[in-house]
């Protein structure tokens, strides 16, 4: 059996009133993403050379489907990747996206890790 690591999580909510993913991880740490950010953020290699070619990154891009706002997009549904990702479908139609475990955890937003990321220290 491998040891448990920071970003192994003890559990996932989608909350699609709130429109959040909350992880809290095994450390008992909790993590909790706003849709638009997740969508925005999306680590599929199509999002992802979408971004380079943009200037303004922070806006909400929609690639195909329907138009979405800020504030409009749901997750639809998720699945867990082997024990190490989750993959969303998203109201605008995209599924493409695998996020580890291990970047929402490096990625988490809450305020002790947002300083922490400053200070060069990430928990």
């Amino acid at each position: 059996m491998s040891a448990t690591r920071v970003s192994d999580p003890a559990e996932v909510i989608v909350d699609r009133q709130e429109r959040t993913l909350s992880i809290t991880w095994r450390d008992g740490h909790l993590s909790v993403y706003p849709f638009d950010d997740l969508r925005r953020d999306c680590p599929c290699a199509s999002c992802d050379d979408s971004r380079s070619a943009r200037q303004d990154t922070r806006n909400l891009m929609v690639l195909s489907g329907p138009v979405v706002m800020p504030g409009d997009v749901q997750i639809t549904d998720y699945r867990p990747v082997g024990w190490y990702a989750l993959s969303f479908t998203w109201s605008d139609g995209h599924d493409t996206g695998i996020y580890t475990y291990e970047s929402l955890r490096a990625n988490c937003p809450c305020k002790g890790c947002t300083d922490s990321a400053v200070s060069g220290i990430r928990g």
